[in-house]
């Protein structure tokens, strides 16, 4: 599935394509040391070749939208994407953005266009997004839409650094509020 978000102010959200894995690793290998602290994709990430099969793996799924890039001026900024199990009719947002583009507010611009686009064209009922209890920063950008802290997960995910907790954040469709 395709998007395209325009986040205003020269951003956007916009579906990779294959021809966009050169830029999207180069970022990655930029930040690799940033990202590999939360992020277990992060090390066999060695070459364009596998951000190329990550992209494609996305492109094909008829139900996730996890391939989609913050572009700023035209520039590969970072990801965001939703995962969606469409048997319990929820969705599950991730994201992470390269330290350069950090405190702009480009990822809670592109949550709430993929919250919106979830709840009102996809007719979800529930968003998460889950954080390492660490991870203050990726944990705000929850709080600040209007999530709820749900749950601790121990050991849930894995990363270079080992196991590590994750924060559970819920949204109901009728607790959302567009302009939060």
């Amino acid at each position: 599935m395709k998007v395209r978000f325009d986040l205003g102010e020269g951003a956007e959200l916009r579906s990779l394509e294959p021809g966009d894995a050169e830029a999207v690793f180069a970022v990655i290998d930029a930040n690799r040391e940033h990202l590999r602290r939360w992020f277990p994709w992060v090390d066999p990430t060695v070459s364009p070749a596998e951000t190329r099969a990550f992209i494609e793996r996305s492109r094909a799924s008829e139900t996730d939208i996890e391939a989609v890039g913050i572009w700023v001026d035209g520039g590969y900024a970072g990801n965001i994407g939703l995962r969606v199990d469409p048997m319990s009719n929820h969705g599950e947002i991730g994201y992470w953005l390269a330290t350069s583009f950090e405190r702009r507010g480009l990822v809670t611009k592109g949550c709430r266009a993929l919250i919106e686009h979830g709840l009102r064209e996809l007719g979800l009922h529930r968003i998460e997004i889950r954080a390492a209890p660490q991870n203050v920063r990726s944990r705000a950008v929850g709080e600040r839409l209007g999530f709820t802290q749900e749950a601790q997960l121990r050991e849930a995910s894995r990363s270079a650094e080992g196991y590590h907790d994750l924060i559970v954040y819920g949204l109901l469709e009728h607790e959302w509020r567009p302009e939060s």
